[in-house]
């Protein structure tokens, strides 16, 4: 019955009887004139059988993603927290220059071959790392040109909501490429990809939120990020901690990336049959 019930034709005739106002109602005497296909109960069966396989089938597509995603949240936050306090460290200290992005607006966007990043897509298209750069704009047209290079350090300062502010990538591509405003470059000596996994921590993450200024958008300033406070192990534990973390982020991407359509396909194929099933015994 649940399955029959949310199928289009049975959706249109409970519209066409709806009564409109503030709030939409369908009154008892009209719910009992609505017509649906109710085969014998074996048929059902058959059929409540085979809409449960595909419905099982999207929710172990949904559970493997989310699975995995706190997979590797688990292991980062672990990994990281299980460092000593006496290596915590304020990011000013071993951190070296903090500049601002330049002046790139969508008017410049893909206008050349120059590459660029800017604020929306940290921790949106980019996600810990940037290994290439998907806009680009013609840097001629730039007044205020920023660079970022290797191993440098992306850290948004203007978002909309204090979830987004302070969002970090590292810059890992072997090129340069042009910032944008609201944005951060920060130069260091440090593993570039340990630091964005240290700064993602919920503890970081708090310290941000702390120091986020409220308003039409909220704003972290550069002493704040240099009053940050992570733990910071010699060069080699930082490295071994990214070689545990990596198999696991490059895993969660693959899935992030591939699974979605899978999903979409499954909720399709669902209903396709779902439809099919129920009105097909009509």
């Amino acid at each position: 019955m649940s399955y029959a019930w949310s199928t289009q034709k049975i959706r249109n005739q409970i519209k066409k009887i709806a009564t409109s106002g503030i709030v939409v109602h369908v009154r008892r005497k009209d719910i009992k004139k609505i017509k649906i296909p109710l085969p014998p109960l074996e048929i059902q069966e058959q059929i409540v059988e085979v809409l449960d396989a595909f419905r099982e089938l999207v929710r172990e597509l949904e559970t493997e993603l989310k699975l995995r995603k706190q997979q590797f949240e688990y292991y980062k936050e672990k990994l990281i927290s299980d460092i000593d306090k006496s290596e915590f460290k304020k990011f000013g200290e071993f951190i070296g220059e903090i500049d601002s992005g330049g002046d790139i607006g969508k008017k410049h966007l893909n206008t050349g071959k120059d590459a660029c990043v800017l604020c929306h897509e940290i921790g949106t298209t980019y996600k810990y790392c940037i290994e290439k750069c998907f806009s680009s704009v013609d840097g001629e047209l730039i007044k205020s040109k920023k660079w970022c290079f290797p191993r440098d350090l992306l850290i948004t300062n203007g978002a909309l909501n204090a979830e987004s502010i302070g969002s970090v990538c590292a810059y890992v591509n072997s090129n340069k490429c042009l910032i944008g405003t609201d944005l951060f470059i920060v130069r260091h000596n440090q593993n570039p990809k340990y630091l964005s996994y240290a700064l993602s921590t919920w503890k970081t993450r708090k310290q941000i939120k702390k120091f986020a200024t409220s308003g039409v958008a909220t704003h972290i300033k550069k002493k704040d990020v240099q009053n940050l406070k992570i733990p910071l192990p010699p060069l080699e534990i930082q490295e071994k901690i990214v070689n545990q973390l990596e198999p696991l982020r490059a895993l969660y991407e693959d899935l992030e990336k591939g699974l979605p359509k899978e999903i979409e396909l499954a909720k399709k194929r669902y209903e396709y049959y779902k439809e099919l099933l129920i009105n097909g015994n009509q």
